[in-house]
């Protein structure tokens, strides 16, 4: 049987089960219309306000101007404390047999307030150090600031491609080359990874013993250099040709400025961003390095994220080196630098591009070092709240971020919550259709679309949440009640090529397990009638079937896709000529382009033949090379034949080096999450085979 046949069956399956949903829903609405009907009319004038606010908030700028970011917050802070009293006075069911799981949600909802008010506060305040690196630029281009760099590219299992790139960009900064010394540190002891550093004319580093893993390597090299700034990139970054111009000013500018902190920015979607629509959502980390980073940077607790930092050497000296002790090296550098006194700074420009993790296990692996980094200083000396050094305000932002990881793990008993209620009988609140319930409905219902707007799609977060929430709780569990049961973490694989669809059940077992007992309980509560019977039924039945389907949306997010090439396009407008054998010649544009292919929106037709080779020149960039067609389609695609390394320099310059080529991504809406659910749960085009 055709496999797009099949799929056009769990479409038709996804849409009826959803359709019943609705028809039920609605059955039962109709059924509760005299009380609904009473308790509307005694709160209309909230509804009327939360509707305005809605359409206000559809046909809004993206973003508040800074007076009305502050009385917005302050509103919702208000609102959200109502919230809480309701919550407390009105929902709980305190006996025996389900106060545990009704006190284990309010837990989860105040922990989620307290995060939200320290955030919004901090909000305010985001820095803005755009004009600072205008300014501070100056010196650094004129000559009149430029110190000894040395740059730092750890590696220990990359490819040489991988590398390749990555040297190429630290040659083509903007910098003196006397100046600037780049350091291959190959933890793998590679005679390929040496070569590749004597032909880039780069230096090469392997230290004679291999502990402590990326944080020896960097100890190791800053023994062997002497350099006034040092700057770190993981192997597979690559950064832009302004990045010294843009950072190194601030160390001019101030002696207590020990690091320079800029966003990791991605050329390649990670898997939720990947299978639920590249074009509609963002990554799961713009909002913590476009939002979250600057919010801490106002208070001087910008988080080290580990690539694309740049350090003073004698700030690092002082503090003894990065951190040899945690998994987490650079967070603890971060800390330690900030705990001395020293400044940091957050520069939120994209100064570098890297490649994210391809598949849903190299995307948890990732997820949960970090949260069992984070949550491990709670237990030894790095503990933000006994950290000498540190100001209150710190202390608490520190704090902030470690509970952030443990509101992951609390946010789980909302998808449990249905399936205790229906299946076990286990309540976690209760509810009424009267005029009480509706307005605290309504303050939730206020407090969701502000905080949508100020810090991104909350549904994008659940989904998120779905996919790790599980594993960082076994990492909690390891580290806080089974301590010598660790778990072993290895270095994050982002090799990009992926040419299978598949289903990764081991890691997503937890939704599948989930998403089961979700629809069993969703019929058991349809066949005891609760939800006809009084509003916490119906409650818990819609709150269910919202669940049901973020869980099966987490299932198509997490799935392995061949949607990936080897060496990510950029996209580009760049006028060519192509040349055929025969010497008839057209003209195009380049619409995507990498140091390996591009694609070629062309002018007018040629009739070009899979394997056909061409010549293709690009005058603005001056590079003429060899190529192969391979998908002559509307956008013909070709693979350039055996570049020489100055055409390759080249290309790699141009593809991932260009400040014109990207630029800050949008944080992720309710709106674009509802169509990337829609292309992914809903029609499936992850894993429809392309024609």
């Amino acid at each position: 049987m055709d496999r797009n046949f099949r799929l056009k069956g769990w479409k038709a399956l996804i849409w009826s089960i959803t359709f019943l949903f609705v028809v039920y829903d609605g059955w039962v609405i109709f059924q509760h219309r005299v009380a609904i009907a009473q308790a509307l009319s005694d709160t209309w004038l909230c509804a009327i306000l939360l509707l305005s606010y809605i359409l206000c908030r559809c046909f809004a700028p993206r973003y508040p101007s800074k007076p009305l970011l502050i009385i917005l917050l302050l509103g919702v802070s208000g609102i959200q404390l109502n919230y809480l009293l309701w919550r407390l006075d009105n929902t709980l069911v305190l006996n025996w047999t389900d106060g545990w799981f009704s006190l284990g949600l309010f837990a989860y909802e105040v922990l989620r307030a307290f995060n939200a008010w320290l955030n919004n506060g901090l909000l305010i305040a985001a820095t803005q150090r755009s004009p600072e690196a205008d300014a501070y630029s100056y010196s650094v281009r004129t000559g009149d600031y430029r110190p000894i760099v040395d740059i730092f590219i750890p590696s220990y299992n990359e490819s040489v491609d991988v590398l390749r790139r990555s040297l190429i960009g630290c040659r083509a900064m903007k910098y003196p080359r006397e100046s600037k010394r780049i350091w291959l540190l190959d933890d793998g002891d590679r005679p390929e990874m040496e070569q590749l550093a004597q032909d880039l004319r780069c230096n090469y580093l392997a230290r004679p013993e291999h502990h402590h893993a990326k944080a020896g390597n960097l100890n190791y090299a800053l023994q062997q250099t002497d350099g006034e700034i040092v700057v770190v990139f993981d192997a597979d970054f690559v950064p832009l040709n302004l990045f010294l111009e843009r950072t190194l000013g601030f160390f001019h500018h101030s002696q207590k400025m020990a690091m320079v902190v800029t966003p990791q920015h991605f050329y390649n979607p990670e898997p939720p961003q990947k299978n639920l629509g590249t074009r509609f959502i963002p990554g799961d980390l713009v909002h913590f390095y476009h939002l979250v980073q600057p919010s801490r940077d106002a208070a001087n607790a910008v988080i080290c994220s580990g690539s694309s930092i740049v350090y003073r050497r004698s700030a690092l000296e002082a503090i003894g080196g990065i951190p040899t002790d945690s998994i987490v090296e650079d967070y603890i550098t971060g800390m330690k630098l900030q705990a001395r006194g020293f400044k940091t700074a957050y520069l939120n420009e994209v100064l570098s591009v890297g490649s994210a993790a391809n598949t849903i296990d190299e995307y948890i692996k990732q997820r949960s070092r970090w949260a069992e980094g984070t949550l491990a200083t709670a237990t030894n000396h790095y503990n933000p709240l006994g950290l000498k050094g540190l100001t209150l305000l710190q202390r608490c932002i520190y704090l902030s971020g470690t509970l952030s990881w443990l509101e992951e793990i609390l946010k789980l008993l909302s998808y449990t919550a249905p399936i205790l209620y229906f299946l076990c009988g286990i309540q976690g609140l209760q509810l009424s259709f009267d005029q009480a319930a509706l307005l605290g409905l309504y303050s939730y219902g206020l407090i969701l679309i502000t905080q949508s707007w100020t810090r991104g799609s909350l549904l994008l977060t659940s989904l998120h949440n779905l996919l790790q929430g599980f594993h960082i709780f076994r990492v909690a569990l390891n580290l806080f009640v089974l301590p010598k049961h660790q778990i072993k973490f290895k270095v994050t694989d982002k090799a990009l090529a992926d040419y299978q669809t598949r289903l990764h059940t081991k890691t997503m077992a937890h939704v599948f397990g989930l998403l089961g007992l979700t629809l069993v309980a969703i019929l058991s509560g349809i066949q005891q009638g609760r939800a006809l019977e009084h509003g916490t039924g119906f409650l818990y039945l819609f709150w269910a079937q919202v669940n049901a389907m973020l869980l099966a949306t987490a299932i198509v997010a997490g799935a392995s896709t061949p949607r990936d090439r080897g060496y990510p396009r950029v996209k580009c407008q760049v006028k060519c000529r192509i040349t055929r054998d025969d010497g008839r010649q057209g003209t195009g544009t380049i619409v995507n382009i990498s140091e390996a292919g591009a694609g070629i929106q062309l002018d007018q037709p040629m009739d070009l033949q899979r394997h056909e080779p061409i010549y293709l020149e690009m005058p603005e960039i001056r590079i003429r090379l060899h190529a192969e067609v391979r998908h002559p389609d509307k956008i013909i695609g070709c693979l350039f034949v055996d570049p020489d390394f100055k055409t390759l320099w080249k290309l790699v310059n141009f593809s991932y080096c260009r400040a014109e080529h990207w630029s800050i991504p949008p944080l992720g809406t309710e709106w674009n999450t509802i169509r990337a659910i829609i292309a992914g749960l809903y029609q499936l085009h992850p894993f429809y085979r392309r024609r």
